[in-house]
C-alpha cells in the first residue's frame, strides 16, 4: 500500500513537470514564432522549436498514462471504483527533508524467525511426549461410599455402612510392535526438520535485514545527492532564457538548459519516492513476512528509476 501510495504521488509529479517542460517549450516557439513573423528568426531557429516542442507532447502523455495506472493500482488496493481520482495531501519530498528515528532491527526481532523458533520449542516438548510414553504408567484410584443394608422397612443411617476401596495400578510398555519407536522417530526428525527451518529463517532474515538496512542508506543517499539540484537548473534554465532572448546564446543551449531542469526535477521527486518506500520498510521491518522485505524494495527501486525518465 505504502508503494502504491507514493507511486502514485511519484507519477503525478512527473506528469507535472512533463506538463511545466511542455508549457516552456511552447512558450520558446511562440517567441521564436513570433520573432519569425516579423523577420528577426529564421526559419530553422523556428523548425527547431516546433521539433522541441513536438518532441515533449508524447512524454506527457506517457506521464499522464502512468498516473492513470498508478491511481488505478492504487484505488484497486484501497477497493474503490476505477475511476477514484487522488488528491495527494503527503508530500514525498517534504516527508523526505523530515527527521527519522527509525533504526533497521536485527534479524531476531523478525516475525517470522520469532515463529521458526516458537515451532522449534514445540517439536522439543513433543519429543518429550514421545519419549515420556516408554515410562510405566502408575494409576491411583480410590472410592469411598456408604452402602446400606435394610434388615426391615425404610433403611436408617444407623443400617449403612462404610465401603473404601482404594486401587492401583501399573502399566509397563514392554510389547509395543515398534510403535513407541516409530512415534520418537517421527517426533526427532521433525524436531531437526524445524532447527534447519530455524536456521534458514534466520540466515534470510538476516539477508533482508542487511538488504533493507543498505536500500535505506543507498536511498538517503541519492536524495542527499539531489538536493539542490532543482534550484540550480531551474536558475541555470532561467539565465539561459535570458541570453537567448538578448541573443548572446543558441536555442541548443536553451533546449539543454531545459532538459537538465527536467531531468533534476524528476530525479529530485524518485528520490524523495525511494527514501519515503525505504523508510516505511524499515519501520515495518520486524512484522513483514520473510521474503516481503527486501526483494520487494528492490523491484520497487528498479521500476522506479526506469520510469523516470
Amino acid at each position: 500500500m505504502t508503494e502504491a501510495y507514493f507511486d502514485a504521488a511519484l507519477s503525478a509529479r512527473l506528469l507535472a513537470i512533463a506538463e511545466s517542460t511542455l508549457t516552456q517549450a511552447e512558450a520558446t516557439y511562440g517567441q521564436i514564432k513570433a520573432g519569425r513573423d516579423v523577420g528577426e528568426r529564421s526559419e530553422f531557429d523556428l523548425l527547431r522549436a516546433q521539433v522541441s516542442r513536438d518532441n515533449q507532447k508524447p512524454l506527457v502523455v506517457d506521464r499522464r498514462s502512468a498516473r492513470d495506472l498508478a491511481q488505478l493500482r492504487l484505488a484497486q488496493l484501497l477497493e474503490l471504483p476505477a475511476d477514484t481520482r487522488f488528491e495527494f495531501t503527503t508530500d514525498p519530498v517534504a516527508l523526505a527533508d523530515a527527521e527519522f528515528t527509525a533504526f533497521v532491527e536485527g534479524a531476531t526481532e523478525r516475525a517470522p524467525l520469532r515463529v521458526a523458533t516458537a515451532i522449534v520449542e514445540t517439536q522439543q516438548e513433543l519429543r518429550r511426549v514421545a519419549r515420556g510414553e516408554r515410562l510405566p504408567d502408575i494409576g491411583l484410584s480410590s472410592n469411598y461410599g456408604r452402602v446400606a443394608y435394610p434388615i426391615s422397612g425404610s433403611p436408617s443411617w444407623d443400617d449403612t455402612r462404610t465401603n473404601w476401596t482404594v486401587g492401583v495400578g501399573l502399566s509397563l510398555p514392554i510389547f509395543t510392535g515398534g510403535r513407541l519407536r516409530g512415534v520418537e522417530a517421527a517426533a526427532q526428525a521433525d524436531l531437526e526438520a524445524a532447527r534447519a527451518r530455524e536456521q534458514e529463517v534466520r540466515e534470510l532474515s538476516d539477508l533482508e535485514t542487511r538488504q533493507v538496512a543498505s536500500l535505506l542508506e543507498s536511498a538517503q543517499a541519492l536524495w542527499e545527492a539531489s538536493s539542490g539540484t532543482v534550484e540550480q537548473a531551474q536558475r541555470a534554465y532561467e539565465i539561459a532564457e535570458i541570453r537567448y532572448k538578448e541573443g548572446i546564446s543558441t536555442q541548443v543551449e536553451l533546449s539543454d538548459a531545459r532538459l537538465a531542469l527536467e531531468v533534476a526535477g524528476a530525479t529530485r521527486a524518485t528520490a524523495a519516492r525511494d527514501l519515503a518506500v525505504a523508510r516505511a520498510r524499515v519501520a515495518l521491518l520486524p512484522n513483514l513476512p520473510l521474503g516481503g522485505a527486501a526483494p520487494a524494495a528492490v523491484a520497487a527501486v528498479s521500476l522506479a528509476r526506469s520510469g523516470g525518465l
